[in-house]
């Protein structure tokens, strides 16, 4: 969709909540906790630093492989937009934790409902994302060469 950025981050978007579907394990934050009514207040100590590190560097690292891997000089900005959207919802929960209102609680109640309630242990969780990435990219490159040879 290099001619279309705002698709590629309204898919990526759509693309967050599919996975979310579908098990997995997430590390943990241990600064905060995302349940409605936890009660629950961000301090500023040392395990707030550290989640804001590994976030940091999950964002980093996702948008880095993306634009390594898909981005062309056409297709940057859809790329990058399409990488940003499927990370965004997981900042909008806490963006709904310090502003519970709409749009946010509706799309913090959806969030919940679509995610996954099956967890996986880390080595298996580990080898079915690595299979999920693997399968991603063998289809994004089946989709380019068909278009391609178009």
């Amino acid at each position: 969709m290099p001619s279309h950025p705002v698709l590629a981050l309204v898919c990526g978007i759509g693309s967050h909540f599919a996975i979310d579907a579908i098990p997995h394990a997430d590390y943990p934050l241990r600064s905060i906790s995302l349940r409605p009514r936890s009660g629950a207040t961000i301090a500023v100590n040392r395990s707030l630093f550290r989640d804001l590190i590994v976030i940091s560097l999950d964002a980093v690292v996702g948008l880095t492989v993306a634009m390594w891997l898909y981005a062309t000089p056409t297709a940057a900005l859809a790329v990058l937009l399409g990488a940003i959207g499927g990370m965004l919802p997981d900042p909008l929960q806490l963006a709904h934790k310090f502003y519970p209102k709409e749009p946010l609680r509706s799309l913090q109640r959806f969030h919940k409902w679509i995610h996954t309630k099956r967890r996986l242990r880390w080595p298996e969780a580990m080898g079915s994302q690595f299979l999920f990435v693997l399968l991603t990219i063998a289809v994004v490159e089946i989709v380019r060469a068909c278009i391609q040879s178009s």
